[in-house]
């Protein structure tokens, strides 16, 4: 399994979970993927695959959770981009 399918899946089954350490867990689960790739330029690629697919996903694309998702991952590919 990939670093991007390991983080997908976690990130969706955090979806579900009514539970107040979801978004450390979220932050995790991407920290992972971030370690899984050496240059910036793959983890924006990594980071934006993550965006994508969880704003095409129609339970959390346009939910608080989803929202709370973009603004993390894009934090973190503004910050890449800054350092590259």
């Amino acid at each position: 399994m990939t670093p991007v399918s390991r983080c997908l899946r976690k990130v969706d089954y955090l979806s579900a979970v009514p539970d107040s350490t979801a978004a450390s867990r979220v932050d995790a689960a991407l920290d992972e993927l971030e370690q899984a790739y050496r240059r910036p330029s793959e983890r924006i690629v990594a980071l934006e695959t993550v965006l994508q697919e969880v704003s095409r996903n129609r339970r959390t694309g346009s939910t608080p959770f989803g929202w709370f998702i973009r603004g993390s991952v894009e934090r973190r590919q503004e910050k890449l981009a800054r350092s590259a």
